[in-house]
């Protein structure tokens, strides 16, 4: 039995910071020991703070490396190798690779990369090749009506483990605010004429009519595969009210604190963008993550689309809104790992993987990943 120990003077535990020394067997946690030195035989972390691997349940960044710019496909397994390289450096050590199954964003053709994606995926898993533990989350836009025929054939894949409802049609949810969203364009350079041609192919392929009975089936079929299921943009009431009576364990990215408050009163946890709280606010306008910590309905914190983000945020809870050290780190550790039904890792406790990343704080309080162990093994 291979066995390790690691000291650290700030081990982040579930019950709080503490100097300590971690145990681990065959890439599991078995001991946390209070100690105020490192053993003959440990590493000697006691600069630096040691925390969970964080898990990270809503990302986009696999799109940014297969289409690393508008036209031009990359090879899919190379995109997984880039965008899982940028995962581990970020301390991320369980990624759900959050595929939109709907149109197309900045001319990718998500129907046609969905198989591609996913099989390169697979191929660099069973390489090895992999340096985070990569799950999926598949996004289902209700309004597509070839919603159904793109989920089937990947609603039994192993790796499925989360699904998410969702409607990004413009002038509701998310995008309630299309004045807002077209002053974003024109201060971003583009003219009228590519605003209308952006605003039209949003609305391009969606058909409201088909909406109520996609978001039925994939209730039915969450229930059936037993997946977590999360309602996306939630604005108003009736929305998570919604939610609830489909099963929703997770409400991501509400856009009101409205919304973000009666989701936590039905016991939904609530998940945020890690760039909307780095930033301080939300680049559509909506819900800011740093208003739901202020008003502790903020659960689960996601990279969305900077992976770096959450460490960032995590570090930001504690120097920056008072939250202890282990609340700060659950937001990117157990929270997200147990709204998912994940149980065997996202703390440094007895019985959880080893999946452990080592901290040190630079210029502006920057939490930097000096290394990152996935299941008792150093992968960045």
């Amino acid at each position: 039995m291979d066995t390790l120990r690691i000291f650290s003077r700030a081990v982040v535990t579930p019950d709080g910071q503490r100097s300590a020394e971690v145990v681990i067997e065959d890439g599991v946690i078995t001991a946390v020991e209070t100690a105020s030195g490192p053993s003959a035989s440990a590493l000697d972390w006691s600069g630096e703070t040691l925390i969970p691997g964080l898990v990270d349940i809503h990302t986009d960044n696999y799109e940014k490396h297969y289409q690393p710019r508008p036209g031009a496909l990359w090879d899919a397994y190379g995109a997984a190798l880039a965008h899982d390289a940028q995962c581990a450096a970020a301390a991320i050590t369980t990624v759900f690779d959050s595929l939109s199954l709907h149109g197309s964003k900045d001319g990718l053709n998500r129907r046609d990369a969905l198989p591609p994606m996913i099989a390169a995926l697979d191929a660099a898993d069973a390489d090895g090749a992999l340096r985070a533990d990569h799950l999926l989350h598949l996004r289902c836009e209700v309004t597509n009506p070839e919603l159904l025929a793109l989920l089937e054939p990947h609603v039994d894949h192993p790796k499925l483990k989360l699904l998410s409802v969702m409607d990004h049609t413009p002038g509701q949810r998310q995008s309630a605010n299309t004045s807002r969203l077209q002053e974003r364009l024109v201060a971003a350079g583009r003219s009228e004429a590519e605003i209308e041609e952006m605003l039209a192919r949003r609305h391009a392929g969606r058909d409201p009519s088909v909406a109520a009975d996609n978001r039925r089936k994939v209730v039915a079929f969450a229930r059936e595969f037993g997946l977590p299921l999360a309602a996306h943009d939630d604005a108003s009431i009736e929305h998570v009210e919604e939610a609830r009576d489909d099963g929703c364990a997770i409400a991501e990215f509400p856009v009101t604190l409205e919304a973000a408050r009666h989701a936590r009163g039905l016991g939904m946890a609530i998940c945020m963008g890690g760039p909307n709280f780095v930033r301080g606010a939300s680049h559509s306008g909506n819900l800011s993550a740093r208003e739901a910590a202020e008003a502790d309905l903020l659960d689960i914190l996601a990279s969305d689309y900077v992976p770096l983000s959450m460490l960032r945020s995590a570090f930001m809870l504690t120097d920056r809104f008072g939250w202890s050290p282990q609340k700060a780190i659950a937001t990117v550790s157990s929270g997200p790992a147990r709204a998912c039904g994940l149980t065997d890792r996202g703390e440094i406790a007895c019985g959880q993987r080893a999946d452990l990343v080592r901290v040190s704080r630079r210029g502006d309080g920057w939490p930097v990943p000096l290394e990152v162990w996935r299941e008792g093994r150093r992968v960045a």
